[in-house]
C-alpha cells in the first residue's frame, strides 16, 4: 500500500482524507491522486500535509518518500 505511514497518521489523528485536503489548500481528488500513485506530491504539497498532520520535518521521509521493494535509493 503506498504511503501506508501517511494514512496511519491520518488515523491517528481522526482526519479524514477529505478533510487533510481542505486544509492543506487542495482538491480532495488531487491528494487522492498523490496517495494513489498517479502523480508526484509536490514540495508544497509535502509541506502543507505534513503541517496538517503535525508532522516534523525531520520525520517527512519516513510519511512521503517511498522506499518499498524495486525502488531504487539514492546514493
Amino acid at each position: 500500500m503506498l504511503f501506508k505511514a501517511l494514512r496511519v497518521r491520518m488515523v491517528e489523528k481522526e482526519i479524514l482524507q477529505a478533510e487533510v485536503a481542505r486544509r492543506a489548500g487542495m482538491a480532495e481528488s488531487t491528494l487522492s491522486s498523490r496517495m494513489q500513485g498517479r502523480q508526484p506530491f509536490t514540495a508544497w504539497q509535502i509541506e502543507s500535509i505534513a503541517d496538517v498532520l503535525q508532522i516534523p520535518p525531520e520525520e517527512w521521509h519516513h510519511y512521503f518518500f517511498d522506499r518499498a521493494p524495486g525502488n531504487k535509493k539514492a546514493g
